[in-house]
C-alpha cells in the first residue's frame, strides 16, 4: 500500500514491524482501560481517562461533533497510534507492555473517511491482487453487499475497469463502495468503520449499513448520522475527551 489511506490497513500492516511476534487471539473482547492520549504537536489531551469494553460480536456505534477525537479512539483500538497512557487489552493480554501490536493489526480491518483507490482495476482494489488464493465467493458477496452490483452491470468492463489515478474515474460514493468491499472481502476479526458512507445518498448509506451491521463479526462504526446507528448493539457518545454510554 503507498497511499496514507489505502487504507488504514497500509498503515496497520506497516507499523511496529519489529514487534513481538507473539499469537493474539481475539475470542472473548477487547478493552481500552484508563486511556489518554494527545499528539506531540496539542498541549493538552484529546482523550482523557477512555474506558470502553468491546464483547466479540457486538455492533459498537460511535458519534459526536466534529474535532471530538474520534478517529483518534479508532487509531488507537487499531493501534495506528499507542496512547501515552492506559492499557489496551485483548482477552486480558496486554498490547501495551507486550509491544506486540502486529498481532493484533492482522485481526482489525480499517475503513477511513477518505479511502484511496490504486490506479488499477476495482478488482484488484477489491481483493488487492490476491490472485493465488482468490476467492470468488467471498469476493460477490462483498460486492453485494456494499451495493456495487448494478454499478458493475452497467459498465462495459466490469469489475475489470480501471478506476484511474487515486479513483479519479469515480464518484466519491463508488469509492467508497470499494472500499467498503475491500474491507468486507478481507472478513477480519474486527471492522472499523469511519463515516464509510458519507458521501452517498440516503437511500444506498441505509442499504449498506444495514448489511454492514448483519456481518457476523465485531464491528465499530462512526457516524455523524445517529440515526444510521440505531442498530447497533451500543451506541457512545465521544464528548469532552471521554466516551459516554447513550440510549438513542
Amino acid at each position: 500500500f503507498e497511499h496514507q489511506d489505502m487504507d488504514k490497513d497500509n498503515d496497520i500492516n506497516k507499523n511496529y514491524e519489529n514487534d513481538n511476534k507473539d499469537d493474539i487471539k481475539f475470542n472473548n473482547f477487547f478493552e481500552l482501560k484508563n486511556i489518554n492520549f494527545k499528539y506531540p504537536t496539542n498541549e493538552s489531551n484529546i482523550l482523557e481517562n477512555v474506558n470502553l469494553k468491546i464483547i466479540k460480536g457486538n455492533k459498537i456505534g460511535i458519534y459526536g461533533y466534529s474535532g471530538a477525537g474520534k478517529s483518534t479512539l479508532v487509531d488507537i483500538i487499531s493501534t495506528l497510534n499507542k496512547p501515552n497512557n492506559g492499557e489496551i487489552l485483548i482477552d486480558n493480554k496486554s498490547l501495551v507492555s507486550t509491544n506486540n501490536f502486529k498481532a493484533w493489526q492482522k485481526q482489525v480491518s480499517y475503513v477511513s473517511q477518505n479511502s484511496v483507490l490504486l490506479d488499477d482495476t476495482i478488482k484488484n482494489n477489491i481483493t488487492f491482487f490476491d490472485t493465488e488464493n482468490l476467492d470468488d465467493k467471498k469476493l460477490n458477496n462483498a460486492i453485494e453487499q456494499s451495493q456495487l452490483s448494478k454499478f458493475l452491470d452497467n459498465l462495459p468492463k466490469g469489475i475489470d475497469t480501471d478506476v484511474g489515478d487515486l479513483g479519479s474515474q469515480l464518484s466519491g460514493g463508488q469509492i467508497q463502495r470499494i472500499a467498503i468491499a475491500r474491507a468486507l472481502y478481507k472478513d477480519k476479526d474486527l471492522l472499523i468503520l469511519d463515516e464509510p458512507t458519507s458521501a452517498l445518498d440516503e437511500n444506498n448509506e441505509k442499504k449498506i449499513i444495514q448489511n454492514i451491521l448483519s456481518q457476523n463479526k465485531t464491528i465499530i462504526l462512526i457516524s455523524h448520522n445517529i440515526e444510521s446507528l440505531k442498530k447497533c448493539d451500543f451506541i457512545y457518545e465521544l464528548k469532552d475527551k471521554k466516551i459516554l454510554s447513550r440510549e438513542i
